[in-house]
């Protein structure tokens, strides 16, 4: 799968985002033609979100399906590294753990999973969870 990184900041190591892109898109079953990772000032991202969503909030991350579901993944992430630190500071974690953490639930949209409900985010928020356990493992 072809992956890009646009906008790239030294503040974060995207050294494992093909691996973690292929191991969410492996994971859940689908396969990867191409995913573009784009990272956006925190203003930016919110236009995005009211403009498509309708939701005039600060975001970290949103994903956009650029294909039909039952084709290879093609899509792009949009991140927003002000967001990412905010929630590492919020949850007590390290900020590159809260980046990888959002590039999952991103790949997890791409993948068709919605976190609209509380059930559906509990359901995206255990998929993550175990994404990142199986990146901490692969990672050693």
């Amino acid at each position: 799968m072809q992956i890009e990184i646009i906008n790239q900041t030294d503040q974060v190591d995207t050294s494992l985002f093909k691996d973690i892109i292929d191991l969410v898109v492996e994971g859940e079953d689908h396969e990867g033609e191409f995913v573009n990772v784009i990272f956006m000032e925190q203003d930016e991202l919110r236009a995005l979100k009211n403009e498509y969503f309708g939701l005039d909030v600060y975001t970290d991350v949103i994903a956009f399906n650029l294909n039909d579901a039952s084709e290879g993944i093609e899509g792009e992430i949009y991140i927003s590294i002000t967001q990412i630190n905010q929630n590492a500071k919020l949850y007590k974690t390290d900020t590159q753990t809260e980046l990888y953490r959002v590039l999952i639930h991103g790949c997890l949209h791409l993948c068709g999973y919605e976190d609209n409900t509380d059930e559906l985010k509990r359901i995206m928020t255990s998929k993550e969870d175990l994404y990142l356990s199986n990146l901490k493992a692969f990672s050693r």
